[in-house]
């Protein structure tokens, strides 16, 4: 159990459930957000990802119903919704909103348990939503923590990160890996997860905060292209696995392809295709890089993945922007940075650099000079650790 911290953001959502709900106290939950070091867009190909839970995300406080009723609050939106259990659709209603990716994983919880009181949960967090923080995930996670706490279920960690997952891509319809989900379920103090996702299986590799920090620059543009964009990459990653599979070999996954075979399927895509295809086979080769060289505590070799990731990101893939290009450009230049790239879907949001510990702060002032300088907006800098993992709070 984790100790629940003593916080406006808690205080605030204590009070808003008393305000909403009155009674008895409720039990307190959190999960957190994401950043993933290497493997951008990878996990819907089959390919590896290493992510890193942080020490921001999402709290609930939550209590079960005996009316069949689902009633959730944000203290962060200003819709409030009022769900009838016995009437639950297969697909979230528009007029639900944000409140679709917790309903999701209610009526998952119910499918997979046979569990289906209702319950009422008001959430509030410190993870900015639509900053390629992974706040949605965040939001399925601790839903799913809670309801299992609350019904004493005692599920796996991996199988509450899947029933997060196919709230997401199922119940809400967005077409997404199982990396958000996994890496906030499944995360751990002091380490970052490498997560196959082919098995899916994964590991822990040591990630020492003392040696390292990680520098979030937000560029405040919206990601408003990011949902109907990683649909498009999906599908385009989908129809050049197929030509890979008739023109070279079978193989399950894109990501399992190698440089060779996509040489030897060039004629069979055209351009685009085979650079979204590039990206993601490249990208394999540089998270392999870069989990030795944590493993070796070699910080400049994994900035220099980063470097990488964001060049190929951003002209293989296209999902990068001026504005992260222009942030990532300014933090390599100042000397205390191992290396930066893009994080989350892309196309707006946040950036990471890794800098020397104690150097946040004049690394942040010199990309702030500089991007201010071209968008007339001064960026929002936020330094984050590793974080504990998800799970109940206590007293």
């Amino acid at each position: 159990m984790i100790a629940k911290p003593r916080t406006a953001l808690v205080d605030a959502i204590g009070q808003r459930f008393g305000k909403e709900f009155g009674g008895a106290a409720p039990r307190w939950f959190f999960a957190p957000g994401r950043i993933n070091l290497v493997g951008a867009h990878l996990d819907y190909s089959g390919g590896d990802v290493l992510p890193m839970a942080v020490d921001r995300g999402i709290f609930a406080a939550a209590r079960l119903r005996t009316d069949g009723r689902i009633r959730l609050v944000s203290i962060d939106q200003q819709l409030r919704v009022d769900a009838d259990a016995a009437t639950m659709p297969a697909r979230t209603r528009p007029e639900w909103g944000w409140a679709g990716y917790p309903i999701g994983v209610w009526r998952g919880f119910r499918e997979r348990t046979g569990k289906g009181d209702g319950v009422e949960i008001v959430f509030g967090g410190d993870v900015p939503m639509a900053s390629g923080l992974s706040s949605s995930a965040a939001l399925e996670v601790v839903t799913a923590i809670a309801l299992d706490a609350l019904h004493d279920t005692q599920l796996e960690r991996h199988q509450l990160a899947l029933l997060a997952h196919r709230a997401e891509t199922g119940f809400v319809g967005v077409r997404c890996g199982i990396m958000d989900q996994f890496a906030s379920a499944l995360g751990r103090a002091g380490q970052v997860l490498l997560l196959h996702c082919a098995g899916p299986r994964w590991e822990h590799v040591p990630f020492d905060p003392e040696a390292c920090e990680v520098l979030v620059m937000d560029t405040l543009k919206p990601r408003a292209l990011a949902k109907t964009g990683f649909n498009e990459r999906v599908a385009q990653c989908a129809t050049a696995h197929e030509l890979l599979r008739t023109h070279v070999r079978d193989l399950p996954h894109l990501a399992q392809y190698t440089v060779a075979d996509l040489e030897q399927a060039r004629e069979a895509m055209d351009e685009l295709l085979f650079r979204r295809a590039r990206h993601v086979v490249g990208e394999m080769d540089r998270i392999r890089a870069g989990v030795e060289a944590l493993r070796h505590h070699d910080y400049k070799t994994l900035g220099a993945m980063l470097d990488a990731s964001h060049r190929s990101t951003a002209t293989d893939y296209d999902v990068s922007c001026d504005e992260l290009d222009v942030i990532t450009d300014a933090a390599r230049a100042a000397p205390d940075v191992f290396g930066a790239r893009l994080t989350g879907a892309g196309f707006g949001g946040c950036a990471i650099a890794l800098v020397r510990p104690g150097a946040s702060g004049a690394v942040a002032e010199r990309v702030a000079e500089v991007f201010s300088r071209r968008f007339g907006v001064r960026p929002t800098f936020d330094l984050l650790r590793v974080g504990t993992g998800p799970g109940e709070l206590g007293s």
